[in-house]
């Protein structure tokens, strides 16, 4: 499913929860929160996803096995970069070659 992702597809999913799956015994939700577009050419696409997590369960940089109800099972390559006083945010970029 991964190689079929599009911006797109993900906008449509802004403010939807992923559930983390990587310790099935503790699972919680990340809240897509923003999807940005950085390139678009007839040969590539490069955008990024933003995720919010709650503020008492940090996640390294790594990847993250998330499950959510209308994309299903994804592993996402996420990096910590902020926090604010109700959790951290997370991001997610793509690269695509576009045929």
């Amino acid at each position: 499913m991964l190689a079929q992702i599009k911006p797109m597809t993900l906008t449509e999913q802004v403010d939807t929860e992923f559930e983390v799956m990587d310790d099935p015994s503790r699972t919680f939700g990340l809240k897509l929160t923003n999807v940005v577009e950085h390139v678009k050419t007839e040969h590539q696409e490069t955008f990024s996803i933003y995720f919010h997590g709650p503020s008492d369960l940090f996640m390294a940089q790594g990847i993250h096995k998330l499950k959510h109800a209308e994309l299903g099972e994804l592993d996402i390559f996420l990096v910590p970069v902020g926090q604010d006083k109700d959790g951290f945010q997370y991001e997610a970029v793509f690269n695509h070659t576009i045929r």
